[in-house]
């Protein structure tokens, strides 16, 4: 999880064409359910989807990181913000959508977390509300015994942060080492991020027990595939 990074997130992920994305979804919004007006980002971390979206919706983020969230309420102010595990949450309201993008469900790891989740965020939709998951890889297309690295390189942040690709059962491991530098110092950190794999039947699965008949496209925002149905 981004625990140590969180602070980071948004240069690491400064590649991310956020804009692009919210753009996509708002397009997928609008034909399979044209009437909606409010959204739910389940997973919004430091609220890059929801800096785009709230000028279609009224939104609301929900993340398991307080750390995440704490920048997330820096840049929406007077948004919604919402701390707490996806595959459990309870809110006083309905959402005309409910999204969870950029992989995030793969964090709950396991299969019966992510039917849990994704029963969740359809329980917390209007009748008739789209909801709309980006998967992580499945276990077919996942790589292992690879080495990754990525670079930040701004003015007064430098940082170099790889790792490496492993499987233990139906779950991805990374092993992501941080070398951040400032004009102040520079520290060495590390971070475990698991994820579950989930195959598309799984998925699709999920989706039915919820009261949800799924879409799928393999290209999705972010190349990774994306599912979406209305309850």
């Amino acid at each position: 999880m981004f625990t140590k990074s969180a602070r980071f997130y948004d240069a690491l992920y400064a590649i991310k064409d956020y804009a692009g994305a919210a753009r996509k979804l708002h397009v997928l919004i609008q034909e399979s359910a044209p009437g909606a007006r409010s959204l739910l980002d389940v997973g919004c971390g430091t609220g890059l989807h929801l800096e785009h979206l709230r000028q279609h919706y009224e939104v609301e983020g929900l993340d398991i990181s307080g750390d995440l969230l704490a920048v997330a309420r820096d840049r929406l102010p007077g948004v919604g913000l919402h701390c707490a595990d996806m595959v459990d949450f309870r809110l006083p309201r309905r959402f005309d959508v409910v999204a969870c993008l950029f992989s995030a469900i793969a964090y709950v790891r396991t299969l019966d977390r992510m039917q849990a989740a994704v029963a969740t965020m359809a329980a917390h939709l209007q009748p008739g509300g789209l909801l709309v998951i980006e998967p992580w890889f499945d276990p077919e297309r996942y790589w292992t015994g690879t080495i990754t690295a990525n670079h930040v390189d701004a003015p007064d942040l430098k940082i170099a942060w790889m790792y490496t690709s492993k499987r233990e059962d139906m779950q991805s491991v990374l092993d992501i080492h941080y070398l951040v530098g400032t004009p102040e110092h520079v520290e060495h950190f590390t971070e475990e991020h698991r994820m579950g794999l989930f195959t598309h039947e799984q998925y699709l699965s999920a989706f039915r027990a919820a009261g949800v008949e799924p879409h799928y496209d393999s290209t999705g925002l972010f190349n990774r595939g994306l599912y979406w149905g209305r309850k």
